[in-house]
């Protein structure tokens, strides 16, 4: 088996309706995002070109519209989904993702590490 290839979208902040408490559900909370999309990008790093590869600017752009109109409870649920929405694409095997809800203990930082894969 061939290893795979990684992108990485860091630091990506996206406004998302999430939380299980009351104050939590009128409104959205930012989060903060590490995002690692991995696969076979061979093809592409041979070609160089955007035909063969993982459009990440696509992506991104997809799962922001994905966002949109959707709550969840809790980081685990979102991660999950967020995982499984990206391994939709076909060049992607194997997603990792960092979430971490900035307000929720503030000044103390949590996050939610999850690993999806075909």
């Amino acid at each position: 088996m061939v290893p795979f290839d990684r992108i990485r979208i860091r630091q990506w902040v996206v406004p998302v309706a999430i939380g299980a408490y009351e104050h939590e559900k009128s409104t959205t909370q930012e989060l903060s995002l590490d995002l690692s999309l991995e696969g076979d990008f061979q093809i592409a790093a041979a070609s160089d070109s955007l035909g063969d590869a993982l459009d990440y600017a696509q992506i991104k752009s997809d799962l922001e519209q994905w966002l949109v109109d959707r709550r969840w409870m809790l980081l685990e649920a979102f991660a999950q989904d967020l995982c499984l929405r990206a391994l939709e694409h076909p060049l992607v095997q194997r997603v990792e993702v960092t979430v971490e809800k900035p307000a929720a203990l503030a000044p103390a930082l949590v996050s939610y590490t999850t690993v999806r894969e075909k």
